[in-house]
Order: structure tokens, then C-alpha cells, then sequence
């Protein structure tokens, strides 16, 4: 790409190339697959904890994501499992997001969603083994911990033990524990961008991981800084415009259909998620800013028809659609944002220009259309012969 500056300027490329079709389209379908599958093992775990399927739904509806009320461990293990779900194919959804980006920022501007599908398919374990990996070894350490407090409890030597190796070894080792959790969670951001680019293996990607976090932390953590205020106000004027064009097509429709369209928008509106302060959030620029826009509380009591119930229905859906948008451009305005920013902090630590680096896809184009080029001398030979 050219004018890469591979400085924080680049970051501010984030929104603009996240606002395309098939990025849109892969964040968005990703998020939707994610979300059903947690919203199924959500309910299931309401019903198994007792509720049934009408009082959550009438509840939560289609967004049973706060005030969780589960009175056993089963339904929490369900639940756990949804949210967990969720974050595998967002993990996923960020490798194809990851790998069209490098592409574009290369300079294929034609890479397809269908191909980021194929490249996530054969490098699947890698993003989320690297994760597992890490995550894994905390566990071991907190295992070891647990053998140290067993050691502990032996009388007169367990706590004189304890006292003489708290500095060194324990003390140390639990801060290194610390240091884990924090590259686990950030490598949930950066694993994606490191397979997507790199295509390393697992060990590799999560020596990346540490390595990024280690030797670059202040660029880190100001890039995604600056992406998590793109990626709010970037989906604030997306939902804005959203916002304004159904209000102009209320208007514009309502001139003849006049009740019979506010009943069926109405209806429609009951569908979305109904939670003062989740809405106040999303629907302005920042907490605490008075500058927004005011979804219309649906009135209950609204008499419709059969025929308006369906219609409310397909309504409602196409809300949550146009919300679901709204969302998937925030994640990925910070998914196009996690990877310009590992290009940009691989430059910096490495010394090497990632996009100038040669992947196998630009390996085959070469092996097919050099035969080509070299055929046509031969043409030409051939011809001059003749």
C-alpha cells in the first residue's frame, strides 16, 4: 500500500478499510453464527435452571446477555460453553478478517472472502491452540501453587519452607503468572493478526505474542487505544446514518400507510433489546456525552393482525440485522486495527517490511503466469520461422 507511513498515522486507516462489503460481510456473518449458538445455549441453560422458554424470552427476548440467574452449576457450565462458542468463531472470524486485510495492504484489492474462508480453514488450530497454549500454561502454574500450599501444611517445616522460598522462587514465578494472564488476554487480539500474516505455527505465534507485548507494549496499547475510539465512533455515525435512513423511510411510507406503518414499526421495536443504560451506550458518542440519537420505546398494547404480526416480526429481524451491522463494523474496525498495527510493531522489533514479504499465494501467481511470459518468445519464434 503505498504512503505507509508504519507509525500510529496508519491506525487511522482502520475504519476506512473496514467499511467495505466483504469485510462487513465476514465480521457480520461470523458474529451472527457466534451469537446463535450462544443465544441457543443460553436458553438451554435457563431451561435447565428451571425458567421456561416463554418466561426467558419474555425476559430477554433475543438478548438474554445481562443479569444472568442460574441456580445451578449445570446451567453455568452451558452457559460457559455458549460464551465460549462465541469467542471461538470470533477468534476465527479475525483470522479471515486478518488475512484480507494483509492482502489488501498489499495491494490485492480482489483477495475473496471465499479464499479467507480457506486460508481459516487450514490454519484453524493455529489461532486457537495459541490461545489454549498459553492459557495452559498458567493452569500448570496454578497447579504448582497448589502443590506448594499442600507442602505447606507438613508441621514446622511447611511454613518455614514457605517463608524461606516466598521471594525466590514463589514470588517470581507468580508474578511471571500474572504476566501470562495479561499476554493470554491480549493475544485473543493478536493471534488472529499473527496467523493471518505470518501463518506461523502455534509455537511461533505465541512467541510472537510474548514478544509483541514485551518489547512493544507502549505502541500496543496505544494503537489499540486509538482503535477503541475508532471503533466506537466509527459504529456511532454507522448507526447514526442507520438511524436517519429509518426514520426517512418511516416518514416517507407513513404519508399512506399512517397507523398501520407505526403499528407494524412498533411492533418491530419490541424485538430489540430493551436495557437503559446497554442503550444509552450505544446509541451516543461517548458515556456521558449528550449527543445521540433516542430509539423509540415500543408501546405495549399494540392490536395487530395476523398479517402485522408477521410483518412486525420480519421487522424486528431486520432490526437486529441492521444492529448486528453496526456492531461487526466496531470489531471490525479493531480486527483491520490489530493488523496494521502487527505490521506495524513486527517492522519496529523485526526490522523487516512485512508487506513486501512474498506469501505463498504470491508464489503461485508466479508459477502461473511465468510460463506464460516465457512462452511467447517461443511464439514469436515459431511465427518468424514460418
Amino acid at each position: 500500500m503505498p504512503n505507509f507511513y508504519f507509525d500510529f498515522r496508519d491506525i487511522f486507516r482502520a475504519p476506512r478499510l473496514a467499511l467495505s462489503g466483504k469485510k462487513l460481510l465476514i465480521q457480520t456473518s461470523g458474529f451472527v453464527i457466534g451469537y446463535l449458538g450462544y443465544l441457543i445455549l443460553t436458553y438451554m441453560a435457563y431451561l435447565v435452571s428451571g425458567s421456561q422458554i416463554s418466561e426467558t424470552w419474555y425476559s430477554f427476548g433475543l438478548f438474554p446477555i445481562y443479569d444472568f440467574a442460574f441456580n445451578n452449576w449445570l446451567s453455568w457450565v452451558i452457559f460457559g460453553v455458549g460464551v465460549l462458542f462465541l469467542l471461538v468463531i470470533w477468534l476465527l472470524t479475525n483470522t479471515c478478517m486478518a488475512k484480507v486485510t494483509y492482502e489488501q495492504l498489499k495491494g490485492d484489492e480482489f483477495y475473496s472472502a471465499k479464499e479467507a474462508v480457506r486460508f481459516m480453514k487450514e490454519n484453524w488450530k493455529t489461532t486457537l491452540l495459541s490461545p489454549l497454549s498459553i492459557l495452559l500454561m498458567f493452569i500448570f502454574l496454578l497447579v504448582c501453587g497448589l502443590v506448594i500450599g499442600l507442602l505447606g501444611k507438613t508441621p514446622y517445616l511447611g511454613e518455614i519452607g514457605f517463608a524461606l522460598f516466598f521471594g525466590l522462587p514463589i514470588f517470581v514465578v507468580a508474578l511471571f503468572a500474572v504476566y501470562i494472564v495479561f499476554v493470554l488476554l491480549n493475544s485473543l487480539l493478536l493471534a488472529p493478526a499473527i496467523v493471518g500474516i505470518l501463518k506461523e505455527d502455534s509455537f511461533e505465534t505465541i512467541v510472537q505474542s510474548f514478544s509483541t507485548i514485551w518489547n512493544q507494549p507502549w505502541r500496543f496499547f496505544m494503537y489499540a487505544g486509538i482503535l477503541g475510539v475508532l471503533a466506537k465512533v466509527g459504529s456511532f455515525i454507522l448507526g447514526y446514518f442507520c438511524f436517519r435512513a429509518i426514520q426517512l423511510t418511516v416518514w416517507v411510507c407513513g404519508i399512506f400507510m399512517s397507523d398501520k406503518m407505526y403499528n407494524i414499526i412498533e411492533g418491530g421495536l419490541g424485538y430489540l433489546p430493551y436495557n437503559p443504560s446497554l442503550t444509552d451506550y450505544m446509541t451516543n458518542l461517548f458515556a456521558g456525552v449528550s449527543f445521540g440519537f433516542q430509539i423509540p420505546i415500543p408501546m405495549e398494547g399494540v392490536a395487530l393482525n395476523w398479517s402485522g404480526e408477521i410483518a412486525a416480526l420480519l421487522l424486528g429481524i431486520t432490526f437486529v440485522l441492521i444492529g448486528f451491522v453496526i456492531f461487526a463494523y466496531a470489531l471490525a474496525i479493531v480486527s483491520v486495527g490489530q493488523t496494521i498495527s502487527f505490521v506495524i510493531i513486527y517492522k519496529k522489533k523485526e526490522g523487516e517490511n512485512l508487506l513486501q514479504r512474498k506469501t505463498e499465494e504470491d508464489k503461485d501467481f508466479e508459477k502461473q503466469t511465468k510460463p506464460e511470459k516465457s512462452s511467447k518468445p517461443h511464439k514469436e519464434l515459431a511465427s518468424g520461422s514460418e
